[in-house]
């Protein structure tokens, strides 16, 4: 963090919220709960490798806030011309994704002044701005899909789409796993949706598991995606001891939830 407080021109501070992700979660995005060494090596090892990976990590161990939500934001910080496609298992659910980047976007006046091309349209500007038909930042390519759309995996996933970056978060939830028909239905919408990728673009997976032979299980035995798993203990037993949460918060769950919605 001394390296950080030493950021001071305006230089600088670009540089540095486009090019650490960490940084950008703390400095650009407030998230100063991430201060954590957990969270930080979590950071570094995603913006080291941010395709190709299905990461389970443990429930409230921010897999999301930093991978749907600050990764995106930096590749768009980066990149103005990018295509992102948000797939959950029902479109609320990436909608809710949509929309914490679209309010950061909209009320973020550190970013904005930065990055101007993130600010939503002005008065006059033709582009669409909705949770429904997604967000375009101010890009010099005129492509038909927008910068970030969210869409349901299941139900209602777009036709004539093609995305750079497919990004499945939630795919596998409860009420997915609850039959064999309903499992192999959510295997294969999601291959029906690898259709919906740009040549060449890339994949990006985040999820829980919540049965042994549920989509995620296809998918690592075929080896289309890397696995990136983090348990909330270091050896993953309940003994183990715990990598972010406090052993009280854990033991505090385990009671509440009880041994097998815990697992």
């Amino acid at each position: 963090l001394a390296l950080y407080r030493e950021v001071k021109t305006t230089e600088d501070m670009r540089a540095m919220l486009a090019g650490d992700l960490f940084f950008l979660m703390l400095a650009g995005l407030g998230r100063t709960d991430m201060n954590n060494d957990f969270l930080y090596e979590r950071c570094r090892e995603v913006q080291a490798s941010p395709d190709g990976h299905l990461d389970l990590w443990a429930r409230e161990h921010y897999k999301s806030t930093i991978i749907t939500v600050g990764q995106t934001i930096r590749d768009i910080l980066n990149d103005p011309e990018i295509t992102v496609g948000i797939f959950s298992h029902a479109r609320p659910i990436a909608k809710a994704f949509l929309r914490q980047i679209k309010r950061e976007f909209e009320g973020n006046a550190l970013l904005q002044e930065l990055f101007p091309h993130i600010k939503p349209p002005q008065q006059g500007e033709k582009r669409t701005w909705s949770e429904d038909e997604g967000i375009i930042v101010r890009r010099k390519s005129n492509p038909k899909e927008a910068t970030i759309e969210a869409w349901g995996l299941v139900d209602g996933q777009p036709i004539g789409k093609h995305f750079g970056i497919l990004l499945y978060d939630d795919v596998v939830t409860p009420e997915s796993v609850n039959t064999p028909e309903m499992i192999s239905k959510t295997t294969d919408a999601w291959r029906v949706s690898l259709n919906l990728g740009a040549h060449g673009g890339k994949r990006r997976m985040i999820g829980t598991r919540y049965h042994a032979a549920d989509t995620y299980s296809v998918i690592l035995e075929q080896g289309s995606v890397v696995p990136r798993i983090y348990p909330a203990t270091n050896d993953g037993t309940f003994e183990g001891d715990p990598v972010f949460l406090t052993r009280e918060s854990l033991n505090e769950k385990r009671r509440d939830m009880g041994p097998f919605v815990f697992a």
